[in-house]
């Protein structure tokens, strides 16, 4: 697509940035700390006039994270992500149009399309936030903390910047990691209807992610030793962030775009894989998160509460599979789709329970994680071949309320332990790649891997989708689902993106949205389904990098 020009749309109007504040606002005054809105003139609505204290511009900080998470706490886009990434399958009308094989093309002109809308709009309100913060607070000359000679403008202002640049980043990364193309925003760019800009294809917007982490590290860095306030990032006082961390969590952010911005195998192939090895030494020494808490609004993780459902969403069979040792699961890849149903699968990994009792009430003790359901899904009629027969436990508690009550994870270490092991299959060190992903192995019961990959015998795991025993690589893609879901509902997208394992028709990115294409006055177009060959996969379900 040839780039076209339109409105910035880097920034909301006025009437947003106060509900948005407003929301924010409400979120404190729930812990008894509600930072007030008050404004001079409500019939002047500007950065000038909004961000007069430095409560509000906190306020827009506050709120601009929690816009950013709400991409991975919410059905949507995270159902359909997971269904794509073959981790979750859905019976559901509302989710059909993903699930269906072969793979249709995503239908861009709902307005309420579930993907294309909610990444694009959601990603610019929380890069608007920050932005418009950074800017209140430099042009209104706000302070925070103690003011001295050694910090004339505030001991804690450039930490309340720094995090503002943090967000746009992250919030550009994600555009750019899901979507074809997007526009460009960081904290100076002037606001809605002031200039004239262009989308901007993908790479380029990673460009830019880049651009703003490292500014905000080398910042960071120059900057004395702060800790951000626990409502920043939803936090107990044992979890406060400080300096250090957050650039640790920046530069785990910087090896997320280095790995998982890849379109193809081959693409993931090209990754400077040295370099990446060399970040992760500065990556994160402890879980990335913050705690869902019914009294705080916008903490809560439906994306949670949705990994332990057994009505209409459930396990792919795709996702366990490669667990299974009976040939259940090659039984049902040979059928055609149509003569595809739920299957009872056998496997010595421990994680996985198969008995044939309902899926317990009560935590499952360690290592279980996916339990067999008796019952057939809701609307199976709708498509017998997505049925399954389990679903995950391992959020799973008494009161099924894990989602609103429980420490949710952003980025993970196990992340950035298995994009190590993954690096080290790639610089050809496939021992050192085999002992990180054997500890978990191990502990569910599996035998431990070599530099060739898992011990032949009937009791391989993982197989391939020919039934033979899996290699070294097949492990390591194994390990990281079976570990890490439900962590983020993109990384499993990205991941089976970059591993070439998309079943063919489905997107290798996202659309910008249809309303803002016809709204904007852009050609409008989609992306999915069989006939797309330049923008959708093609590989076969078993290809490997």
């Amino acid at each position: 697509m040839s780039p076209n020009r339109l409105r910035a749309v880097t920034a909301t109007g006025p009437a947003t940035r106060v509900r948005r504040g407003l929301a924010a606002c409400a979120a404190l005054a729930a812990l008894g700390g509600c930072m007030s809105l008050d404004v001079t003139d409500p019939n002047n609505l500007s950065i000038e006039t909004v961000f007069t204290n430095p409560s509000n511009a906190e306020a827009a900080l506050v709120g601009s994270f929690k816009a950013y998470t709400e991409l991975a706490r919410s059905s949507c886009p995270t159902i359909p992500l997971e269904i794509y990434g073959n981790i979750q399958s859905s019976t559901s009308t509302t989710y059909l149009e993903y699930s269906t094989e072969p793979r249709q093309p995503i239908n861009n002109r709902d307005n309420l399309n579930c993907l294309s809308r909610y990444i694009f709009n959601t990603s610019y309100e929380a890069a608007a936030g920050a932005r418009e913060a950074f800017i209140g607070i430099k042009q209104n000359n706000l302070k925070y903390g103690t003011i001295s000679t050694q910090f004339p403008d505030g001991r804690d202002t450039p930490s309340r910047k720094i995090f503002a640049r943090f967000v746009i980043g992250i919030s550009q990364l994600k555009l750019a990691l899901l979507m074809d193309q997007a526009y460009l925003t960081d904290t100076i760019t002037p606001g809605y209807n002031q200039i004239v800009q262009e989308l901007t294809p993908w790479p380029a917007v990673l460009d830019n992610a880049r651009q703003q982490l490292r500014a905000a590290i080398t910042e960071a860095r120059n900057t004395p030793d702060f800790t951000l306030p626990l409502l920043f990032v939803n936090n107990a006082a044992n979890r406060a962030i400080n300096r250090d961390e957050l650039v640790r969590v920046m530069q785990s952010f910087l090896v997320r775009a280095d790995v998982y911005s890849a379109r193809t195998p081959q693409q993931r192939a090209a990754v400077n894989w040295a370099a990446v090895l060399a970040r992760l030494d500065s990556t994160i020494t402890r879980d990335f998160g913050y705690v869902a808490d019914p009294a705080v609004a916008g903490t809560g993780s439906t994306y949670i509460t949705n990994s332990f459902a057994q009505n209409t969403l459930r396990l792919s069979n795709r996702f366990i599979g490669p667990a299974d040792t009976s040939g259940q699961y090659q039984a049902w890849l040979a059928r055609p789709v149509a003569q595809r149903n739920a299957f009872v699968m056998a496997t010595p990994d421990l994680r996985i329970r198969n008995a044939t009792t309902p899926a317990p009430t009560v935590p499952t003790p360690a290592p279980v994680r996916i339990q067999r359901v008796t019952t057939t899904m809701g609307s199976a009629a709708n498509a017998p071949y997505i049925t399954s027969f389990y679903r995950h436990v391992r959020f799973l508690n008494v009161a099924a309320d894990s989602g609103s009550r429980t420490f949710v994870p952003v980025i993970t270490v196990q992340e950035m332990q298995f994009i190590r092991a993954e690096a080290l299959f790639r610089l050809g060190r496939f021992a050192d790649a085999a002992a990180i992903i054997n500890p978990s192995r191990v502990a569910a019961g599996l035998r431990p891997v070599g530099p060739t990959g898992p011990p032949a015998g009937r009791d391989c795991v993982p197989r391939k989708d020919d039934g033979s025993c899996g290699d070294l690589f097949d492990a390591i893609m194994y390990e990281k689902r079976m570990e890490l879901f439900p962590l983020e509902g993109d990384i499993n997208y990205l991941d089976q993106r970059g591993w070439g394992r998309l079943l063919p028709g489905t997107p290798l990115h996202i659309p910008v949205n249809g309303r803002e294409l016809i709204t904007r006055g852009f050609p409008f177009y989609t992306f999915g389904g069989t006939d797309d060959r330049q923008n959708s996969a093609q590989l076969p379900n078993a290809q490997q990098p």
